[in-house]
């Protein structure tokens, strides 16, 4: 994989990396994760890479970390735009379930966040429908696909300026491709690998990953052709949230 674009460096304090858990498997290998107190966010220009229509997986992994109501669903991550959601990713106020934004429509999966634990998410986008897997497991499917609308930002810890985060979300992984569930499960205690023995299969379809525990990387990184000027240039820019106006609740 080669780097095309090197996105902001979160301040240190939000560098922190994932302690094992109970469901861990036999790995050394922790997905690192930063953590997000609700006044700040990362909030990034668009990028290609994130217009999976049809087809493609988001996965990551997140930890809820607030145990009153905040009022709001916390966001995950969004990419959004003046037409609305391409896709946004939520956990509700309560911790019981995900929430699945894109276009008009917004869905929840019921789940029970509240256990102060992490939690593998990986969300695939499959023609008309999209399927939700949490830990391993099949959850549900909805019927509908990520949006097919413009985004001019996207962002992680909130929706644009909205709904910010309360809690760890870490080692995002975009893939263009759908990724087998299988291949999901095995790899996601594992660093990703371009090469050797242990390279995951599907590496020409990861478009973008989250950097936050690489003081050289940070932030977030897209892979592509630095060939291409267009692509680079529209990727060079970002904004780190640090004033959040009061969180609303998502749309649809």
């Amino acid at each position: 994989m080669r780097i095309l674009a090197k996105y902001l460096l979160l301040p240190a304090a939000l560098w922190i990396g994932a302690a094992p858990i109970a469901a861990a498997q036999d790995a050394e290998f922790y997905p690192p994760m930063a953590l997000f107190d609700g006044k700040e966010s990362l909030i990034l220009s668009p990028s290609p890479a994130l217009e999976i229509n049809g087809y493609g997986t988001i996965e990551f992994w997140v930890r809820a970390n607030w145990t009153a109501h905040p009022g709001y669903d916390p966001a995950i991550m969004a990419n959004t735009g003046p037409k609305g959601a391409h896709f946004a990713f939520y956990i509700s106020g309560d911790a019981q379930s995900l929430g699945v934004q894109a276009g008009p429509y917004y869905e929840t999966i019921a789940f029970d966040f509240s256990d102060g634990q992490l939690h593998h998410v990986a969300i695939s986008t499959i023609g008309d429908t999209t399927s939700v897997m949490i830990d391993g497991e099949l959850r549900d499917t909805l019927g509908f696909s990520f949006a097919d609308v413009p985004a001019t930002r996207f962002s992680i810890g909130s929706a644009g300026k909205y709904s910010p985060f309360l809690g760890e979300i870490g080692q995002i992984r975009v893939w263009n491709e759908v990724i087998d569930p299988d291949v999901l499960v095995d790899f996601c205690w594992r660093e990703i690998a371009a090469s050797g023995p242990g390279q995951h299969p599907d590496i020409d379809a990861l478009v973008g990953i989250s950097a936050f525990a690489n003081p050289e990387t940070g932030g977030f990184i897209f892979a592509g052709d630095p060939d291409d000027p267009e692509f680079v240039a529209a990727h060079t820019s970002g904004l780190l949230e640090r004033e959040l106006p009061d969180p609303v609740l998502p749309s649809g």
